[in-house]
């Protein structure tokens, strides 16, 4: 599993999408993407290629505040929290690329974030 999912980061890095032999299509989102259209992604899931910051957050990602250990991803487009540790060691992975697959939800006051259900590596 983890060498197809090492093969489909490959070909991923340059496409938005991938389909193999005629299997499931898999859509990389990235975070503005998903920040912009929050609400109509509540409760789906997402699969996100960023890197992972711990708890070292940029300024102006809004904090949604649901734990105290709350993390965050980072790419091109934008930053987006976690809720918690998104299942990783926010010291030792940190500013390391994953690709996540989380499910999106929201805070009472609208704030967006990701609740991480899987992550791997991207080597």
């Amino acid at each position: 599993m983890k060498r197809i999912i090492s093969v489909l980061f490959l070909i991923l890095s340059g496409c938005s999408s991938v389909q193999m032999n005629g299997e499931t299509r898999i859509r990389i989102e990235n975070i503005s993407s998903i920040l912009n259209n929050c609400s109509s992604l509540i409760g789906k899931t997402v699969t996100v290629k960023a890197e992972y910051k711990g708890w070292d957050c940029p300024s102006g990602c809004k904090n949604p505040g649901i734990t105290r250990s709350d993390s965050c991803i980072v790419d091109k487009t934008g930053c987006i929290y976690l809720m918690g540790t998104g299942k990783l060691n926010p010291i030792i992975d940190k500013n390391k690329i994953f690709l996540f697959r989380a499910e999106v939800e929201t805070t009472k006051d609208g704030t967006c974030y990701l609740k991480v259900v899987k992550s791997n590596e991207v080597r």
